[in-house]
């Protein structure tokens, strides 16, 4: 009986200590923000320097500067990062995810496409830093803006992290841009601005705070919205409302519909509005190609729109191909240039 007992406390000691190894490697770290580097393997140059950078808010920065590669050798890609167990996911608009092993010494070790650890004699491991070495991305931003009081705003679709824009640079060429379409003040619109982040005092607390300074103010897509990080909406039975044709915004027109597309499972029905008409058809789906048939529409004169009216059925007739970046849908023609570009809507 002695011997059966002690048999029992033995394997309780022992799945307690291997819980409490696996707890430390489910635990990444106690304090934010924090920085891991190191440089890994790359196929055509010495090495990639990797710096990242994570947040309370659950927002990274990475930094990869690829060795001997000459001018703009550096990069950056924000997003929002997932613990998964002992696993550390990095989710932004890259369809093929990161992700790494945390190790037990509190590093992190690179894994390949399917979850798995790199089998390789080379280092694939990124050290935890002791002090956190900030990251300032410089590239292209896309974030929803908004000005009001001399102060610009902006809001980052990828990392959802809010950034004040300094009053220098292209800085005016963005507001003067903003306001050519606002509709009501302070209202946020889609923004794409190249750039460069910086770390500035606030004027109130005097709290050093990420800044946008603005370089280039590059395009402006009033209707749309970020969407939802790390979801993709459904191609069949979702409202998909027109945002982009023939890379312009598009206008939505007071007491007009808004051009948009269902494409119903039933009978492979396509339905909407081109902006003026209602609009009709089919489609046939097949993986990534769609075609739109027999399409067909009323036939009411509209006061405005018109030509965007018939760029939508001219659009529609070239369509073959398709792709879902989280809740954005854009349709392709046979050589895979992007004609419209649809965000989904859902209705109440």
């Amino acid at each position: 009986m002695f011997k059966k007992w002690l048999a029992l406390l033995l394997i309780l000691f022992f799945s307690a200590c291997s819980t409490e190894e696996a707890d430390e490697r489910h635990v990444i770290i106690d304090d934010f923000p924090a920085s891991y580097s190191g440089t890994l393997p790359c196929a055509d140059c010495p090495g990639i320097d990797y710096r990242l950078n994570l947040f309370a808010d659950k927002s990274y920065y990475l930094q990869m500067h690829y060795q001997d590669s000459g001018e703009n050798s550096t990069f950056y890609q924000l997003g929002q990062w997932q613990q998964n167990s002992d696993q550390l996911r990095l989710l932004s608009d890259d369809p093929q995810q990161t992700a790494f092993q945390i190790e037990k010494d509190g590093n992190i070790r690179l894994m390949d496409q399917e979850y798995v650890l790199i089998n390789s004699p080379l280092n694939y491991e990124l050290q935890r830093d002791n002090d956190f070495y900030a990251v300032y991305p410089n590239m292209q931003f896309h974030g929803m803006y908004n000005y009001m009081a001399d102060s610009g705003v902006f809001k980052e679709c990828l990392t959802g992290q809010r950034w004040f824009v300094a009053q220098e640079a292209d800085n005016a060429a963005l507001e003067s841009l903003y306001l050519e379409y606002i509709e009501a003040p302070n209202q946020p619109i889609l923004v794409e601005a190249t750039g460069y982040l910086e770390p500035r005092a606030n004027s109130d607390t005097g709290i050093l705070q990420p800044t946008l300074i603005v370089t280039k103010a590059d395009d402006i897509w009033p209707g749309e919205t970020c969407g939802q990080l790390g979801f993709n909406e459904s191609l069949l039975n979702t409202y998909w409302k027109l945002t982009r044709l023939n890379d312009e915004p598009v206008d939505v027109y007071q007491d007009q519909r808004e051009p948009s597309l269902i494409l119903a499972t039933e009978e492979n029905r396509l339905s909407g509005s081109d902006g003026c008409n209602r609009i009709m058809g089919t489609y046939q789906l097949r993986e990534d190609k769609l075609k739109f048939s027999r399409i067909a529409s009323t036939m009411m004169a509209c006061p405005q729109g018109m030509e965007t009216a018939q760029e939508v059925h001219f659009m529609l007739e070239k369509v073959r191909y398709w792709q879902i970046e989280g809740q954005h849908l854009e349709l392709a023609d046979v050589e895979g240039n992007v004609m419209a570009r649809f965000e989904a809507v859902h209705l109440q």
